[in-house]
């Protein structure tokens, strides 16, 4: 992943080098990248659904909108 080498380059030296000292490469079993990634998933589509919510409390007339989790 490019982003990754842009991080660990911006890092202090210092601080690169222990994040890399615990590192170690992993293999993981097919079918585990997508279970993970699906729940990353979910938890970032109930947060983005929570604060769309709080938005909507603050600053949209009452009545304005329906969680997108219940929107059809």
């Amino acid at each position: 992943m490019s982003t990754m080498h842009t991080i660990l380059e911006a890092m202090a030296p210092d601080a690169r080098a222990g994040l890399l000292a615990h590192s170690h490469q992993v293999t993981l079993p097919t079918g585990t990248g997508r279970s993970v990634s699906t729940a990353v998933a979910a938890v970032i589509a109930d947060r983005l659904d929570s604060a769309r919510t709080r938005l909507l409390d603050l600053f949209a007339p009452h009545g304005s909108g329906t969680p997108l989790a219940h929107a059809c």
